[in-house]
């Protein structure tokens, strides 16, 4: 697990995809804060890149931003728990966390949700996505040094 792990600005927006402006905007609104400071520069946890992911993959569903703002404070009422295991499901103007998928299918009863993610998903996703950055990394130090 990645919870000690610290991100630069930098490297969140090479393993989300978005950009140093994109973060700096949401900062200042206090909308996605970095959990975590170097003196004057921000740094990200493994759980910020989780939140900043799955808020692009809500964007680019179409999402409006006022459910977005509520997801976003959904998940962070939800810290203490590991977001591996948490999905989002929006219904009837609200967002609803549960802790299980099961948990939430159940309480959908039926009923049409025009979201539902797996935090989980975007959570492994993206520790693959780091994954295979360091590899990356790695392989290009191993190059230059021989």
């Amino acid at each position: 697990m990645r919870a000690m792990e610290q991100f630069t600005t930098g490297q969140v927006c090479r393993l989300t995809g978005t950009s140093a402006r994109q973060l700096d905007h949401w900062a200042w609104e206090g909308f996605l804060q970095p959990s975590g400071h170097a003196g004057v520069k921000r740094r990200y946890s493994f759980d910020d890149l989780v939140r900043i992911r799955v808020v692009m993959r809500l964007k680019d569903q179409g999402v409006t931003l006022q459910m977005i703002r509520k997801a976003v404070v959904k998940l962070r009422e939800y810290s203490s728990d590991p977001l591996r295991e948490l999905s989002l499901v929006g219904l009837n103007g609200d967002v609803f966390v549960y802790r299980h998928r099961q948990e939430a299918v159940r309480a959908l009863d039926g009923q049409s949700a025009f979201l539902f993610m797996d935090v989980g998903v975007v959570a492994r996703e993206m520790d693959e996505v780091i994954s295979l950055r360091a590899a990356e990394e790695g392989a290009r130090r191993a190059h230059h040094v021989a």
